[in-house]
């Protein structure tokens, strides 16, 4: 109780979360801290010793929980009980601007170097706003890293004159899946909200836990070291082919993961550096290649529905055309290339019945799908044992990162 006698000594709200802030901004990329904490205004200390401090919306809300761990933890050496998070708009105060909530900065810096700041934060919330918050790559998407069947050699993309194969080499630890699709784009997602200098993401496991909405136990720490493992024990084997000539490139989707912690493994608080292997950041360094993904979404299709997952991950990192309207469109013909991407049975009617039951999770779970349909084909000339329908799909525009 002592911590929190002192807390209630400390009458300045301001000053405590000073304290918090400061060290939230040493640790969090300057663009994560700028977007979700930098219109933070610390409100009261109450009588149990509890912070409540106003973010500037409901979005700053849901993305400052992946580091309540760190605001907890920070709160209580600043002699807290707690810190509670709330919006503005709850409390009657109006929207914030940036000079409003870092005086100290402001006085200190030029002009000129106020302003940059000010347009800075302005842009890292207009881009948070309008996308959904998480990121999944282009290339693993479209090219079906999770659910290949290891025991053959599968031919999945054709870009021009380019043939290729990818197959998977599993490791003891078995195969990776939707779950470690989730984990992998968590990771890929808190190393895009950063400076993205070096091909590496740190972060706690409570913190990865609360990014992909996953309730916290010591269960859930345990499945996260295991999918994690998974995805550094897995190999992948890309064979291309063109007129040219050919070649094989071996690899994983992370080179090295460091773990500390104090106290059991499981420990929320356990950090671990994953480091991603050298064609994977070569793939998400290159220009158009991440795209937003909702993981809210993700989360609400559920565990057992493994092919609406897969389906929905892929339409998220697939490249779509633009209609007249706007918005995006795709038409992919369903096949057996279609179905190895997926990890679905090659049986085409299964899978057109299968399909639609995915889609029709995906359009009730994710309102900007404004369509997801199985349509018959109408080019003439089809010969017997062609593909005969298509997976026709329309969503309302998000911009790429």
């Amino acid at each position: 109780m002592t911590g929190v006698t002192g807390a209630q000594q400390r009458t300045d709200a301001p000053a405590v979360w000073a304290e918090v802030a400061a060290r939230l901004r040493a640790e969090l990329p300057e663009p994560a801290f700028l977007s979700f904490f930098a219109a933070a205004l610390p409100l009261e200390i109450d009588r149990s010793g509890v912070l409540t401090v106003a973010l500037a919306n409901e979005f700053c809300v849901a993305q400052a929980r992946p580091h309540r761990p760190l605001i907890d933890e920070w709160g209580a050496a600043a002699g807290l009980s707690g810190v509670h998070l709330v919006t503005r708009d709850s409390v009657g105060l109006p929207s914030a601007e940036l000079d409003e909530t870092d005086g100290r900065l402001t006085e200190a810096e030029s002009a000129r170097d106020q302003h940059e700041r000010q347009e800075q934060y302005h842009r890292a919330v207009g881009r948070q706003q309008e996308q959904p918050p998480g990121l999944v790559t282009r290339l693993l998407a479209e090219r079906g890293f999770w659910s290949l069947d290891p025991a053959a050699q599968l031919k999945l993309f054709e870009v021009d004159d380019l043939q290729g194969a990818l197959q998977v080499i599993p490791s003891a630890f078995g195969l990776p899946g939707t779950y470690e699709a989730a984990v992998f784009t968590g990771l890929l997602t808190l190393w895009g909200a950063g400076p993205r200098e070096e091909p590496q993401v740190q972060t706690s496991l409570r913190n990865l836990a609360e990014l992909l909405h996953l309730s916290w136990s010591g269960r859930t720490a345990n499945q996260l070291v295991h999918a994690i493992d998974v995805l550094t024990l897995t190999g992948y084997r890309v064979t291309v082919q063109n007129d040219n000539g050919a070649w094989s490139n071996l690899f994983h989707l992370l080179d090295q993961v460091e773990t500390r912690w104090d106290g059991p493994r499981n420990s929320p608080h356990s950090r671990i550096r994953a480091k991603f292997s050298d064609p994977v950041s070569e793939a998400i360094s290159q220009p158009r290649v991440l795209r937003p993904f909702d993981l809210a979404v993700f989360h609400a299709l559920g565990e057992q529905r493994h092919l609406a997952r897969r389906l929905f991950l892929f339409l998220e990192g697939t490249s779509m055309g633009r209609t007249e309207r706007g918005d995006d469109v795709l038409e992919r013909i369903i096949d057996e290339r279609l179905a190895a991407t997926l990890g679905a049975k090659p049986q085409l009617y299964e899978l057109r019945r299968n399909l639609a039951r995915a889609a029709q999770a995906i359009t009730s779970a994710a309102p900007r799908y404004n369509c997801i349909e199985i349509a018959p084909r109408a080019k003439r000339g089809l010969r017997r044992g062609d593909p005969t329908h298509l997976l026709r799909v329309v969503r309302s525009r998000v911009a790429s990162s």
